[in-house]
């Protein structure tokens, strides 16, 4: 009998651990904090800091290349032998 009772101990532990991880990683448990703080918005008028969108940026093209993009590789020249150079 103190075989399954040595081992039943160990499984409960893991059984815990592996829910209380399973809990701190969902999401929804992130508005049961009792000890958060609400956040009270700032006083004052909402303006739109680009209301007719980023100055500088058109939207209706694809996103260019850096300038780097095409830039030669410096690639070691190959040895006279053909063979690869050993270490």
């Amino acid at each position: 009998m103190k075989s399954s009772s040595g081992l039943l101990r160990p499984l409960r532990l893991a059984l815990v651990l592996g829910l209380a991880l399973t809990a701190t990683g969902c999401e929804t448990l992130e508005k049961f904090n009792p000890f958060e703080e609400k956040e009270k918005p700032l006083p004052g008028e909402r303006h739109a800091v680009f209301p007719t969108g980023v100055p500088g940026v058109d939207y209706s093209t694809g996103p260019g290349q850096p300038t780097n993009a095409n830039a030669p590789i410096d690639l070691p020249a190959p040895s006279a032998s053909g063979a690869t150079s050993s270490r």
